[in-house]
């Protein structure tokens, strides 16, 4: 699970000409961006003109991560980045790499060649009609998950395929299904309607008209409602507690019940799960039961237990470390008990530990860099949560290959030190890395690390270094 707020995934982009060369690079940390390297000279304001794009093709849905080289791009690299649009759409995520060359993000278009305008911050620019491609591909259907439900409809679908495109439509046997939404070129999500009992072919259409069927890819049923579990399955008299129901069966529009008293708030996920809001009600153990809106029930006996002693988690110490995992950290709460558990992010610690009911000392799961739900459950089953409880670093690198050499390269050597003088270690394995990428996920909240690349030809020789390039982590 990769949350959304403590930290932000950084990224350090390098532009590489290697072996004679010393590499170009450039190091993203999101809102915070490096200089680059080798910054050109301060220019005189000239039109700017785009000599090639690459890559010169991309489908449809955008996305893809274009290098745009000319002249006259812009001032320098502390410039304000020009602005790019492609067949009149703006692209995103412009960026400086040298007066001779910029980095954008191709926004969503038809298929078919546009025109490519680069405008420089004093308004000059210089339009190239045809210099970009969009390819159009027809949608592919390989999977419906769950592939049954009721024929009532309601039913939440993950539909998995290929080059699907924002604004795509689904149907169910010939009628259409509701709030499609899309996820990626690879995933939409669906819910069914109302349909006779039978298996039905599912299609997908995309906003081009090209589509793509999966026959008896669902099959509509009676099916019987069913509860299966409550987590947390216990929590405060005042109630309010949050809890996840499993079950089969489930459709929008369910209703939720605690002995008798209805739930505060009831959220459909899917058709195996709902999540509610208990309502207050007297100690002891109640059941709880799930109503469809067709009227049909189900019922889990002494499945939730109202008390007035509640787990709490209040703090972490340390809130970060890396994304590999070993970070021993103390968790403080209350109620805890003998045979507790810790996860971070749905993932297990590898150790857990009880000082006292109201210390716990864990260590970190190996995980991907991002802030994640800090869950602890005793042995009873009840269970407390911090959102954002603990962060997940990691430093993702890129670089580009050569265009030309002189030599065959082998591959790539990637350096970090903590310093820009250094002294700079290498982070990848004996043999150099053949692609253009790597992962640190050996580093700590809240600091500042250098690296530098190194291509290696099939000599073992090692060229200059491109870098060193500054990233740095949040707390």
């Amino acid at each position: 699970m990769k949350s959304s707020a403590l930290n932000r995934k950084i990224l350090a982009c390098m532009a590489a000409l290697l072996v004679a060369a010393v590499p170009l690079m450039e190091s993203s940390c999101r809102s915070d961006l490096a200089s680059a390297l080798n910054p050109g000279t301060s220019q005189q304001s000239s039109t700017p003109t785009v000599k090639s794009i690459v890559p010169d093709t991309a489908p449809p849905a955008g996305g893809t991560a274009v290098i745009i080289n000319g002249s006259n791009l812009s001032s320098g690299t502390q410039a304000t980045p020009p602005s790019v649009s492609f067949g009149g759409m703006p692209a995103t995520n412009v960026r400086i790499l040298s007066p001779l060359q910029l980095v954008a993000t191709v926004p969503p278009h038809a298929a078919g060649s546009v025109t490519v305008q680069v405008t420089t911050a004093d308004g000059t620019s210089s339009p190239v009609t045809s210099a970009f491609t969009y390819t159009a591909s027809s949608p592919t259907v390989s999977g419906v998950s769950p592939n049954s439900g009721d024929t009532a409809g309601g039913t939440v679908v993950t539909i998995i395929g290929s080059n699907f495109v924002s604004g795509a439509t689904v149907s169910f046997g010939g009628s259409s299904a509701s709030n499609v939404s899309f996820v990626s070129s690879t995933q939409l999500n669906a819910i069914t309607p109302a349909h006779a009992a039978g298996s039905v072919n599912v299609a997908v259409t995309d906003p081009d008209g090209t589509s793509a069927m999966l026959p008896g890819a669902f099959t509509f049923g009676t099916s019987s409602l069913t509860v299966s579990s409550v987590s947390p399955n216990s929590g405060g008299t005042a109630g309010g507690t949050v809890v996840t129901i499993g079950g089969t069966n489930f459709v929008s529009g369910a209703k939720v019940s605690f002995g008798g008293s209805p739930a505060a708030s009831v959220s459909f996920v899917n058709a195996t799960q709902l999540t509610a809001t208990t309502p207050p009600h007297a100690a002891g153990s109640v059941n709880m039961a799930v109503t469809n809106p067709d009227g049909t029930s189900a019922s889990l006996p002494g499945a939730f237990s109202f008390g007035t002693t509640s787990l709490t988690v209040s703090s972490l110490s340390p809130i970060s470390g890396p994304a590999a995992g070993g970070t021993t950290v103390t968790i403080s709460g209350s109620n805890f008990q003998s045979g507790v558990s810790v996860s971070f992010g749905g993932l297990g610690a590898t150790s857990v530990s009880l000082t006292n009911s109201s210390t716990l000392v864990a260590v970190t799961p190996v995980h991907s860099s991002g802030s994640v739900i800090v869950t602890v459950t005793n042995s009873s089953g009840t269970s407390a949560t911090l959102p954002s409880g603990f962060t997940f670093h990691s430093i993702d690198l890129l670089w580009n290959a050569p265009s030309t050499s002189t030599v065959t390269i082998a591959g790539y050597n990637v350096y970090r030190g903590s310093a820009s003088t250094g002294p700079f270690g290498r982070l990848n394995s004996s043999s150099p890395l053949a692609t253009t990428s790597y992962i640190d996920a050996t580093v700590d909240g809240g600091q500042t690390y250098y690296y530098e690349v190194k291509s290696v030809d099939t000599a073992g020789v090692e060229s200059p270094p491109a870098g060193p390039v500054p990233a740095t982590t949040t707390p």
